[in-house]
């Protein structure tokens, strides 16, 4: 390829920005080729300047190779921004999935059919037993105590709901 295909195929990615001074006493040329990205401005990788120094002759021989070497570099970057961008997204979208599928879980075990709960006992007096002294069980029985947690062997999960 040529200088100017090389720099076609580089502005196709990014707007390019070149500079290009002269040492007189080195006989030397900085060329500077500063590249904005179109897209993934925000991957600084993609927007590392090449900068060059070299005599006129150097740049004949090997600028086109430099060129075509940042070219296929920065491609490969983009690349590798794209599918880790990719991979978070996927990441993203399982969490999403997983939390979902949580809150569903969730909301199904609380609506569950409700435990009935038995009347108050009432003692001989006809009054209820709310009285100190009575008896445990139907005061837990009006409270509507939840049961105890739950768990079978080798079973790590509780049931704290019913």
């Amino acid at each position: 390829m040529t200088m100017f295909e090389e720099l076609f195929a580089l502005a196709c990615s990014a707007t390019l920005t070149m500079t290009v001074s002269a040492d007189e006493k080195s006989g030397r040329l900085t060329v500077n080729v500063i590249p904005k990205p179109r897209q993934d401005a925000g991957e600084p990788g993609l927007t590392q300047p090449l900068s060059l120094t070299a005599t006129p002759q150097e740049f004949d021989a090997g600028f086109i190779e430099a060129l075509r070497g940042y070219r296929e570099v920065r491609q490969s970057l983009a690349q590798q921004a794209e599918a880790t961008k990719e991979v978070i997204e996927a990441a993203k979208a399982a969490s999403v999935k997983k939390a979902s599928d949580a809150t569903v879980k969730a909301g199904a075990s609380k609506s569950a059919p409700a435990k009935p709960v038995t009347a108050p006992a009432v003692s001989a007096s006809g009054n209820a037993a709310d009285d100190e002294g009575e008896d445990d069980a139907s005061q837990a029985a009006v409270a509507g105590a939840a049961p105890a947690a739950t768990a079978t062997a080798g079973d790590e999960s509780f049931d704290l709901f019913g």
